[in-house]
């Protein structure tokens, strides 16, 4: 892997699904992680290593998605940058798998900002989902311009992720406002 997870200095090596090796150390990935945190405390039996002894943890994730992931975990690292927001989206369930709570609120301001408004119906379900209110909010004044929102539609790619009730919450939100609109313009 490149830069910073290329230090030999390392206490663990992240190796990723199709083979590449993140140098990381453990007090960062506990730091973030605490499924990482008891992880690293369990008893270590005979693990994977390479010649360094160093240990070697194999993940599922591809190299691209663990390395946005640690990306955003590192202090003083880079921006991961996302093609497109589906790539974001593995990187969401990536950090929720390892429940990088710090990492998931840095990925909501990064995807709010890089997805906006093109994708404001995907942003509010994903917003949902992940417990982004101030996103969620964005993303649904943003919603107001859709003049038949709740109609059969093909234009919302989100309702996979999307639960239920916060489509409704959407829905009442959408509707309480087309009244209060309604109130004000015949008011003038």
């Amino acid at each position: 892997a490149q830069a910073p997870f290329d230090d030999h200095n390392c206490d663990i090596i992240l190796r990723s699904a199709d083979g590449v090796d993140f140098h990381v150390y453990k007090l960062i990935l506990s730091l973030m992680s605490p499924i990482f945190k008891d992880m690293f405390a369990l008893p270590q039996g005979e693990s994977q290593s390479d010649v360094s002894s160093v240990p070697i943890i194999t993940v599922i994730e591809d190299s691209t998605t663990l390395e946005s992931l640690l990306l955003l975990c590192y202090p003083a690292t880079a921006t991961p940058t996302f093609r497109s927001l589906d790539d974001a989206k593995v990187v969401l369930k990536a950090a929720s798998k390892y429940d990088m709570q710090g990492a998931l609120s840095r990925a909501g301001d990064l995807v709010m900002a890089l997805f906006f408004p093109n994708h404001f119906l995907e942003l509010y379900a994903l917003s949902c989902q992940f417990g982004w209110q101030r996103h969620a909010q964005t993303a649904a004044t943003r919603a107001l311009q859709i003049k038949d929102l709740g109609r059969p539609s093909n234009g919302f790619h989100g309702l996979q992720d999307i639960s239920g009730a916060d489509y409704h919450r959407l829905l009442v939100y959408h509707y309480r406002c087309g009244i209060i609109a309604q109130k004000v313009g015949s008011s003038l």
